[in-house]
């Protein structure tokens, strides 16, 4: 095993330790929104200290940043990306679909990815070109040849100006037999995807560049998936679909 790998699995499953303490604990406190967003607030970042302390134990000269924190890659120094929390309305609302990860960059590549579910107690793990794995084993996306029974998640936004062409995709697809998922983790989401879990997921173009989703990036295309960007720029309409080659030609030929 990779020996950054196996001191990121140790520190994610310390920061889900975290998690699962105090996942049960927020349903004493009233239902008062503002209260609870106090205390998750308190739990992250409890959560990003612990998974600090045991990365900053062993790798005391490499830089450790928070997600949507803007950064400038410094070939000469490694960087870890700790996203401690994905899917914080799931948590505030005690539904059980959430993740923590954290990647790892060197000399600009995202060399290492782990993406930790604490409540399933899944790991999923990525090596850069040794694949992906699910508590151990190696995991594969899907790659079928038709749309019917099929899985899609997605997360976008409906913006006036956008809303009737994703009604006009969403009835399409639907229509072939594909069933969507909206699940509030995107993160968990391209996790499933790289595992065969789902079979696509369907994004706002700029939504998946965020530094939030780079340890998911590397998960799919050690699994084998592609990225590919569907535009139409006369309404200023972009999507990001991550699934296998197959199964993104045949959804754009569809949307088309």
């Amino acid at each position: 095993m990779h020996p950054m790998l196996n001191i990121a699995i140790r520190a994610i499953r310390k920061g889900g330790n975290i998690i699962v303490q105090n996942y049960d604990t927020q349903k004493f406190i009233k239902e008062d929104f503002e209260k609870k967003q106090h205390f998750i607030k308190k739990v992250m970042y409890k959560t990003y200290q612990v998974m600090s302390e045991i990365i900053y134990k062993y790798y005391p000269s490499h830089i450790i940043i928070k997600k949507n924190t803007n950064y400038i890659v410094n070939e000469k120094k490694i960087l870890w990306i700790l996203n401690e929390l994905d899917g914080k309305k799931n948590f505030i609302k005690n539904f059980p679909h959430f993740c923590i990860s954290i990647a790892v960059i060197i000399k600009k590549n995202t060399e290492i990815s782990v993406i930790y579910d604490p409540i399933k107690n899944d790991l999923f793990t990525s090596v850069r070109g040794q694949g992906s794995q699910l508590n151990g084993y190696r995991t594969r996306c899907n790659n079928m040849n038709t749309l019917s029974d099929m899985i899609i998640s997605t997360n976008l936004p409906c913006q006036e100006t956008q809303s009737q062409s994703y009604f006009e995709i969403y009835k399409k697809l639907t229509l072939s037999g594909i069933s969507f998922r909206y699940t509030g983790s995107t993160l968990l989401d391209l996790a499933y995807v790289s595992s065969g879990k789902i079979d696509c997921l369907i994004l706002n173009y700029n939504l998946l560049n965020a530094t939030n989703f780079i340890a998911g990036q590397l998960q799919a295309r050690e699994s084998g998936c592609l990225t590919s960007n569907f535009q139409e720029k006369s309404i200023n309409f972009f999507l990001n679909l991550t699934s296998s080659p197959k199964f993104i030609k045949l959804i754009t030929e569809k949307i088309r």
